[in-house]
């Protein structure tokens, strides 16, 4: 299904001749709410509900970001701003696009979008047993800051925060 609010602008690679980046981010509109869910339950045991991707595409304090590649979305970020600060509620990468480098696309441009929104510091929160997830953000500039103790509720595993200050952020 190709979303009507992200078709990528301008000229065709045969128009062009150079070859196009494989992955491009954009808003996310209701269109994509069931597959939201599909990437979502692919990695979290929990996972949201078509109901709650709604509220957060509703919701004034949330950006939601999507990756596409050849006009399917296969990830999704969303953040929650409130005056220079943001949390990351939620990232996911659909299951076949992992280890590819889409999730570094995804995070670097959530990223800079915050950024110039202002945003001066971004939070997160990730399973101690996600170590894949851990390198990606440490690489990207996040420092570990507590653990949180039994954080999620389907296993009670603890959680790492992470901490980024904007102007640290890695090339």
């Amino acid at each position: 299904m190709q979303n009507p609010d992200t078709t990528s602008p301008g000229l065709s690679h045969s128009q062009t001749g150079v070859t196009p980046l494989p992955y491009w981010v954009g808003p996310v509109s209701h269109v994509w709410l069931p597959r939201l869910v599909a990437i979502d339950s692919s990695w979290n045991p929990r996972f949201w509900s078509q109901k709650l991707f709604e509220g957060e595409l509703s919701n004034p304090a949330s950006r939601v970001r999507g990756l596409f590649s050849d006009n399917e979305l296969i990830g999704y970020g969303i953040a929650h701003v409130v005056a220079n600060e943001a949390h990351i509620v939620s990232f996911g990468i659909a299951s076949k696009n992992r280890g590819k480098g889409a999730g570094e696309y995804l995070l670097r441009d959530i990223l800079s979008s915050l950024s110039a929104e202002g945003v001066s510091v971004v939070t997160l929160e990730v399973r101690l047993s996600n170590t894949i997830a851990q390198a990606l953000y440490t690489k990207i500039g996040f420092d570990i800051v507590s653990v949180r103790k039994r954080y999620y509720s389907s296993n009670n595993e603890d959680a790492l925060t992470m901490r980024l200050k904007v102007s640290d952020l890695g090339a």
